[in-house]
């Protein structure tokens, strides 16, 4: 790309290289804007050195109008003065107390109607992914891992099989198991972007994905060795850590493809949601162990950390904390759906809309929360209704305990609908 040919002098490579060791993708996003910036005044980074800071002020605030006319975000524009003022910093060249303002700097256009998504949807998009993609995906979705996590910027690290410390892989039957479950993922400080290590959970759901994907790897030969990629290049004969952009890119793909307009990061939200909601569905779920599992600083940091002060039972309340909240809501397996709860709403519904209740008269009911004897309740209220209507000789209909089925129908109930009221 055009920018690139700007590290071809001395300095700004220099400087390209000091931002790199704090951040790679801040490196890489300064480097375009500066070239933006220049290119648009017919400038190379060294000749706008040159000008007085002035002049700068002034290039930047025109810079800033002519975009904010053509649309584009203050937060963007804000990006591109802070990309320039990185490179005027590194050579000693400030603008003084000079301000620069745009218009609502905290507006983020494309993400202002983003939601996080439902257990369903996530679901629809990850039967549409590949088994590499898959894995990456739930890494995000039961971890809260961004992208970065999985392979850094320039694909030299990223999540290793060393990171998981509960895995077991039998290379003879080639198959992928875990100790435990939920199981432990390690993220290293160098793939932290907080700059500190933590760990992260993976739940059962994610651990089937996570296998699913090894064992493939095994089949086509790669050793999964302690310092093998867990998410590997998209060659499949070698085992090389991925980019963050490839890994982004594969899984926007999937999302395109089952018809969804999401963007990679929407896995964290998602996350991050569900854990907010555990927060108040699952008793003892503090709002500190979300903070922990997303790799944010905070009150937590300090205690709960793989270095110091991580004992058993620590980690044993932060596991238990993770598998109820995972049961909750997090996973979007189909086994949760049919919950004994959810079945019981489903069967009791039926059983309403076969007497005669429309969707509007069901939707002001709660099917799940009705016993066998309400069920009946309701069922008998309807017939009287319709008794009250019928001509001559309309029938009614009954509901009968499971147990008392083969009595009624030898009595001549022929049309009755069984409730189970037994254990």
């Amino acid at each position: 790309m055009a920018h690139k040919k700007l590290l071809d002098n001395a300095q700004v490579k220099r400087w390209y290289d000091n931002v790199s060791r704090a951040s790679e993708l801040t490196a890489e996003v300064d480097l375009r804007r500066l070239g933006l910036f220049c290119n648009r005044w017919h400038l190379t980074p060294l000749g706008l050195l040159e000008k007085q800071p002035q002049e700068i002020h002034s290039l930047l605030v025109d810079t800033v109008t002519e975009l904010e006319k053509k649309g584009y975000a203050g937060s963007y524009l804000q990006g591109i003065v802070k990309g320039v003022k990185s490179w005027l910093s590194f050579n000693n060249v400030s603008l003084g107390e000079r301000k620069i303002n745009f218009t609502d700097p905290d507006d983020t256009p494309t993400l202002r109607e983003e939601k996080a998504p439902e257990p369903d949807e996530l679901r629809k998009a990850l039967e549409h992914a590949s088994p590499r993609t898959r894995a990456a995906m739930a890494l995000g979705v039961f971890c809260g891992f961004r992208p970065g996590v999985l392979g850094n910027h320039k694909g030299t690290d990223g999540l290793e099989i060393r990171d998981l410390p509960e895995i077991q892989i039998d290379r003879e039957t080639m198959t992928v198991t875990f100790t435990q479950v939920p199981t432990m993922v390690i993220v290293r400080r160098r793939l932290s972007k907080a700059g500190i290590q933590y760990f992260g959970l993976l739940n059962e759901e994610g651990c089937r994905y996570l296998s699913e994907e090894l064992e493939r790897r095994l089949r086509l030969g790669h050793t999964l060795a302690p310092n093998s990629p867990v998410i590997s290049h998209f060659d499949t004969k070698k085992e090389k850590h991925v980019t963050t952009k490839a890994i982004s890119a594969s899984i926007r793909l999937t999302f395109r493809t089952a018809g969804f307009k999401w963007r990679p990061y929407i896995l964290r939200v998602y996350f991050s949601n569900r854990m907010l909601i555990a927060e108040s569905k699952t008793k003892g779920f503090l709002r500190d162990y979300r903070a922990f599992f997303m790799g944010h600083r905070g009150d937590i940091e300090a205690v709960y950390t793989l270095n110091k002060n991580f004992d058993d039972d620590t980690w044993e309340k932060l596991r238990d904390a993770y598998a109820r909240a995972d049961e909750a809501c997090l996973t979007t397996r189909w086994p949760r759906e049919f919950s004994e709860e959810r079945a019981v709403a489903i069967f009791n519904r039926l059983q309403l809309k076969y007497a005669g209740y429309s969707d509007e008269e069901l939707a002001k009911l709660d099917p799940s929360a009705l016993t066998p004897e309400q069920v009946q309740e309701l069922v008998e209220k309807k017939n009287t209704n319709a008794n009250s209507h019928a001509n001559g000789n309309g029938s009614r209909q009954k509901v009968v305990p499971a147990s008392g089925l083969s009595e009624a129908l030898s009595r001549g109930a022929s049309s009755c609908q069984p409730y189970q009221t037994d254990k």
